[in-house]
């Protein structure tokens, strides 16, 4: 076995907090073995503005790091339990599972109130359709509103009065040393907790059995048992994380408890059960327990909440039968794919950027520990945060800031990716270009003798260095490098020659340039091309061809509202 072992997670502090806790059990363990945390970013974590009940939840949050393990880019993925479906994929397996934490869902309040304390004047968020249904059960004029993004920004929003309280997982506040949020653990007997909740996993590959030796030395049987019942139950429903089933089990030496129920959205239409017996035969019980209930109405109970299907198509779409070319690289967690394809379209991926983690110099790798020299870190996209976030976690091990440190953003792309790590920007500009933002900055802040730091991509201009530099002293570290695909692909060029689209989208100079070193262009005659903005264009109109359209805002918005508009013509 090799000595580095590679611990998967997701980039959210509580998941990397959960990876920590993997890699502090296994190197007490196996002090010999050098345990290193790898961030992976997955579907669940790009797509923070839409409901979960409307996007699906089948691998959402675990798909991605399936795919690292099998291109053996980690060793061993850490879940929460409950985010795992219950059937895995073909080649990757559970293999072992940590003592299990607080089980229970906790009331979030400011001012310390409890569910009976609440009425139909409080605004209750939650993401969980089997919270929201439980709730309704208790009162059906509750006030109940969608919520997502990690918990402190969760936490943001309830203070700037989004919502009156919130309902989430105890366990994850707990982890994160935030209990003071929690003014009540809820009795699991008024709402019953997700199956498995607040249970840490821990997928490995199959036939990978040096990896499988060194995780069973973590594995606590009991909460194995408890847990692989619960699954079972939620198995034999068939259910997810978005139709409103739950179970929690309690072992009493040989006896076995399990308790489940499955419940319309709205709650009017609940069933509850529970079952005991033998310890041995506990996944047999949870499986009795879901068939009684599925006998008992609930399989109609579950087939009204998948006839009310969220991805058929309501109406006829206005980009319906397009075929679209995206030219980013998906690294950028960009949400045009998923733009367009909300509006219809068929969207093939032909990326003419790459983007990688930069090899830091010693001088860099510096920077990133002494972040506690620096009065502001500066942010001018999402690659440069994420990137950032893993240089911080490769070199310390975790992704913590300094209290002290001030973080300064442009956009709310760019913002809402430093939330994802659990920050909130002080200082969140809106102009366009490096020049505008450190203007807006320097307007509101008047920065005087502050020590700077930015972080960039390699092709980005010293503009923002340059301008923030008077009276300041300003460092640059370029986190990750735009390069040049090594690879693009046959089928979709094809496609491209054979005129079978309707737009190539290009949203930056870099990705027409190295389209062009692809395809000769000659041999395409009239391109039809959609730009995401006025810089973009200019450089294929000084390569001799004119966008179709070219986007007022420079975002994925704006060229998906561009598009629909030429579209109306």
């Amino acid at each position: 076995m090799q000595n580095t072992i590679r611990i998967g997670t997701r980039g959210s502090q509580l998941a990397i907090y959960q990876a920590n806790i993997v890699k502090e059990e296994l190197s007490k363990k196996f002090p010999g073995l050098d345990f290193q945390i790898v961030v992976i970013k997955t579907k669940g974590d790009k797509i923070l503005d839409v409901p979960l009940s409307k996007i699906g939840d089948k691998g959402l949050f675990t798909k991605e790091l399936e795919v690292a393990m099998f291109e053996n880019e980690i060793d061993m993925a850490v879940h929460s339990l409950k985010d795992l479906p219950t059937l895995f994929p073909e080649g990757v397996l559970l293999g072992a599972v940590l003592k299990r934490g607080e089980v229970r869902d906790a009331l979030i309040s400011s001012s310390k109130r409890t569910l009976h304390d609440l009425s139909s004047t409080d605004i209750i968020a939650t993401s969980s359709l089997r919270r929201k249904a439980q709730l309704l059960r208790i009162n059906k004029d509750f006030n109940i509103v969608e919520i997502r993004g990690n918990v402190n920004t969760r936490i943001r929003k309830m203070e700037d009065g989004f919502c009156t309280v919130m309902v989430m997982a105890g366990a994850g506040l707990q982890r994160l040393g935030m209990d003071q949020y929690i003014s009540e653990l809820i009795d699991p007997d008024l709402m019953i907790p997700a199956c498995s909740q607040g249970a840490i996993a821990i997928e490995i590959r199959e036939n990978d059995p040096g990896i499988a030796s060194l995780v069973a030395a973590i594995n606590d049987k009991k909460t194995l048992l408890a847990t692989e019942a619960e699954r079972a139950f939620l198995r034999t429903l068939e259910g997810g994380c978005q139709i409103p089933v739950g179970s929690f089990t309690r072992i009493n030496g040989n006896n076995f408890e399990i308790n489940g129920f499955i419940s319309s959205i709205n709650g009017e239409k609940f069933l509850k059960g529970k079952i005991e017996g033998s310890i041995n035969h506990a996944v047999d019980l949870a499986v009795e327990l879901a068939q009684n209930l599925l006998a008992k109405g609930g399989r109609e109970i579950l087939k009204a909440i998948r006839l009310d299907d969220p991805f058929a198509p309501k109406k006829e779409l206005p980009l319906s039968g397009k075929i679209f070319v995206s030219t980013r690289a998906p690294e950028t967690g960009d949400t045009l794919p998923d733009l367009l394809i909300t509006q219809g379209a068929t969207v093939l991926s032909l990326p003419m950027i790459e983007i990688k983690p930069a090899k830091l110099q010693s001088e860099d790798r510096m920077k990133i520990q002494q972040l506690s020299s620096y009065d502001w870190l500066f942010f001018t996209s999402r690659n440069g945060v994420a990137h950032f976030f893993r240089q911080l976690i490769d070199l310390t091990g975790g992704s913590e800031l300094p209290l002290s440190l001030r973080v300064a953003v442009v956009g709310s792309k760019t913002a809402s990716e430093l939330e994802y790590y659990g920050y909130s920007p002080t200082f969140r500009g809106t102009a366009h270009g490096s020049a505008g933002f450190a203007a807006e900055f320097c307007r509101v802040h008047q920065p005087n003798n502050m020590k700077i730091l930015l972080s960039l991509g390699n092709l980005a201009d010293d503009t923002l260095k340059n301008t923030l530099e008077s009276g300041n002293q300003v460092e640059r570290m370029d986190v990750y490098e735009t390069c040049q695909p090594r690879f693009a692909d046959p089928m979709v060029i094809k496609q491209i020659t054979d005129g079978r689209y309707d737009l190539i989208l290009f949203t930056s100079p870099s990705t027409f340039n190295h389209f062009a070193s692809f395809v000769d262009l000659s041999l395409l005659g009239e391109l039809k091309i959609g730009s995401i903005g006025s810089t973009t264009s200019r450089a294929i109109l000084e390569a001799g061809y004119e966008p179709l359209m070219t986007a007022k805002m420079s975002n994925s918005e704006g060229l998906t509202e561009a598009i629909i508009q030429y579209y109306k013509q």
